[in-house]
């Protein structure tokens, strides 16, 4: 079960994850793998304006769409019970508050009892009034899943807070699968469609255009950076929408074509490979999957010390990680990197090889683990009411 309609970084990881397990893995064997999704304007149903739904169509995925006419529609755990009853899974896995809470309601009036439920943790971030009020029921909910799953440790205290036992809490490091870069007159040509020249050097950003992601803090540091080096070429390309995005654009007009926002990528793919350096500047963050792309992509990273970052990166060794919301320490790392071309190289290097250790294989591995603990659980499924 999960609630989305782009192909946001849980979504990426689950479609991964799909693959792998549809395909087998050793001593598992294969594992028979469906969406369940609500959507609420008709034109997602068959998959128009639904990234996810094309993208789940296209790898073969079966889909269960639930309408939902308003929010807290009752018609939607009516059809969601019948989904799960037709197709009598073994497991139901949640990807969001709200799934969390539909599966809840489902378990605590009886009408779901038999699968074992495993909860993804994902984070919060403060977004609209609606969703703030889901990530509060995760108080009600999350702590009569059979396993919780999150990214990282600072997750795991989190859900302590939260009523969550410690033994039904297992962390699972994201992944990313390995790509074909493209070629570089393919990369020439995407640069010069986004008005950059040969003689460019390209800061990419990827991610949601929110203030916890601190693509402001970015902004004022690429402006110190401007301000110190006016000869420099330098580009700086945000990549995604969100809530912050015309404050963002307004932070950045005076430096005019030097800031590029491109929205919403479903595959950001091609701009991490025709960068000279990524930067993840978030106030908070989980395990985040750009980190991985970026890393994979074998590009030179600056990150904030926040979440799981530093459980992922090394700081000199396979990043540089600086504190959040440092404002001159992150120009500095900018400025330090910017003029190290051959420890670019050394960091990008770094990085590709810690990606290529966090395989799509050992992602799909540990959590199957999880799947056959929970499975095969002697103790009763979690008590449904405290």
């Amino acid at each position: 079960m999960v609630e989305a309609a782009t192909i946001t970084g849980p979504v990426k990881a689950l479609l991964m994850f799909s693959k792998v397990a549809r395909r087998g893995l050793d001593g598992h064997g294969s594992i028979e793998h469906t969406l369940l999704t609500t959507v609420r304007r008709r034109r997602e149903i068959g998959g128009a304006d639904n990234e996810m739904l094309r993208a789940a169509a296209s790898d073969g995925l079966e889909v269960d769409v639930a309408p939902e006419r308003f929010v807290f529609d009752p018609g939607v755990l009516l059809h969601m019970a019948r989904c799960i009853r037709t197709r009598a899974p073994d497991i139901v896995e949640t990807h969001d508050f709200k799934s969390h809470f539909l599966l809840w309601l489902l378990r605590r009036a009886g009408v779901v009892t038999r699968p074992r439920w495993v909860a993804f943790h994902h984070g919060y971030t403060k977004m609209s009034l609606q969703v703030r009020l889901f990530q509060k029921l995760d108080r009600l909910s999350l702590r009569h899943a059979d396993k919780v799953v999150t990214l990282c440790q600072p997750f795991v205290r989190q859900l302590g807070l939260l009523g969550v036992a410690s033994d039904r809490i297992a962390v699972i490091r994201n992944a990313v699968a390995p790509k074909q870069r493209p070629t570089e007159a393919a990369l020439a040509l995407f640069r010069t469609a986004l008005g950059l020249v040969s003689t460019d050097t390209v800061i990419v950003s990827v991610g949601r255009l929110s203030r916890e992601k601190g693509h402001a803090d970015l902004i004022r540091a690429f402006r110190a950076l401007i301000e110190e080096r006016p000869q420099e070429n330098y580009r700086l390309v945000l990549v995604g929408d969100g809530s912050a995005r015309a404050e963002l654009v307004a932070a950045a007009s005076d430096l005019g074509d030097r800031v590029l926002f491109v929205g919403h990528q479903p595959d950001p793919w091609p701009y991490f490979c025709m960068a000279n350096l990524f930067v993840l500047p978030s106030h908070t963050e989980g395990s985040p999957l750009v980190l991985f792309e970026a890393m994979a992509a074998g590009l030179p990273i600056i990150a904030t010390a926040v979440g799981g970052v530093p459980e992922v990166v090394q700081s000199g060794v396979d990043a540089i990680l600086v504190p959040p919301k440092n404002i001159s320490r992150l120009t500095r790392a900018l400025a330090e990197l910017l003029s190290d071309s051959a420890g670019r190289s050394a960091l990008g290097a770094a990085a590709q090889n810690m990606a290529r250790a966090c395989s799509p294989e050992a992602y799909a591995s540990r959590l199957l683990s999880v799947y056959v603990d929970v499975i095969s659980a002697d103790h009763a499924t979690a008590p449904i009411v405290s």
